[in-house]
């Protein structure tokens, strides 16, 4: 039995939309599988408007201008991306694989999985009345800028992401920081900035309640070491705490996992012949989670998939200005 395409590609975020550039850069036929109703992953689903800083040659970029910019370059043909599509199975079968999905099944001669954490959920503060206020002052990202600008707006967390949304606020809404620990979680650049910016930081501290009426109006938060306590007006909690990822069905595929992640060698081989990975949902002596790193990862897996599709072929790759595309 033959295949529907060369390589399956699971997970359509930048490091997935990448690899179908690559697979055009290596002239096969790929495609690519998402379970949201968009490509961009996380960047997409969880804060579109945040800044990125670590993306070669852009000293800033919004996330979702950066998601806008892969899909203009790797999509040639849409047909070749299946969104809203979730892969469910992955099973061996006369030298393919078979790919079970919401929608159907597929074969491919190679599978390359791309699908960064998984599925999040935000942790949460557990405190009383927190459920009733989400999407009423409680959020867990950022949508919309304009949305959280001129207000008054308390951050929860001590991360890159709380650190980078005080930054980003602190010259357009009234912010104050809030964190449990003593030190900082985020990078050393970001935590200068905000200190230097004279945004109120209380750490460490915790919220402790949240009161309001149709909507948030304030928030009680209160040292640690329970000296002080103090009520915020506020207009927006954000809530930077980190998420609980689950790796769904991929647990099911016989990929060898440690922590949460799926083993590779320096050819992004996994341990089951034809499938591959590369990005966030990988680890190895000295994996470190950077887009940048992911985009590395994902063009050595696709060539490694392209030499397993194609046994005995070696896939050359000339300069992408050489090419007619």
């Amino acid at each position: 039995m033959g295949s529907d395409c060369d390589i399956a590609i699971v997970g359509g975020g930048p490091i997935g939309i990448w690899g179908l550039y690559h697979s055009h850069l290596r002239q096969v036929d790929a495609r690519l599988f998402d379970s949201l109703p968009e490509l961009g992953g996380q960047l997409m689903a969880m804060y579109p408007e945040k800044d990125i800083f670590d993306v070669a040659g852009f000293p800033r970029v919004l996330a979702r201008e950066l998601v806008e910019q892969l899909v203009a370059q790797s999509v040639d043909d849409h047909s070749r991306v299946r969104v809203g599509e979730k892969v469910l199975s992955l099973t061996a079968d006369e030298g393919c694989w078979e790919i079970g999905t919401t929608q159907g099944q597929h074969r491919a001669k190679a599978v390359v999985v791309a699908t960064g954490l998984g599925a999040f959920r935000p942790k949460t503060l557990g405190v009383a009345g927190e459920e009733r206020f989400e999407g009423r002052g409680v959020a867990y990202f950022v949508k919309s800028l304009q949305a959280l600008a001129k207000q008054r707006l308390v951050v929860v967390g001590g991360g890159d992401s709380a650190v980078d949304w005080v930054n980003t606020f602190s010259e357009r809404s009234q912010v104050t920081l809030v964190h449990r620990l003593e030190r900082f979680q985020a990078h050393p650049a970001s935590v200068k900035r905000l200190l230097d910016s004279g945004t109120e930081v209380l750490m460490p501290w915790e919220v402790c309640a949240l009161d309001g009426a149709d909507r948030l109006e304030s928030v009680t938060v209160r040292a640690l070491d329970g000296s002080e306590e103090r009520r915020l007006p506020c207009d927006q909690l954000l809530v930077c705490i980190g998420f609980n990822a689950d790796l769904g069905p991929l647990k099911a595929w016989g990929l060898t996992l440690s922590g949460g992640k799926v083993e590779v060698d320096r050819e992004m081989r996994t341990n089951q012949p034809g499938v591959f990975a590369a990005g966030d949902v990988v680890t190895y002596p000295g994996k470190q989670n950077l887009i940048a790193i992911g985009f590395a990862e994902i063009a050595i897996a696709i060539r490694s998939a392209t030499e397993h599709a194609f046994p005995g072929v070696k896939s050359g790759l000339t300069h992408s200005s050489s090419r007619g595309f």
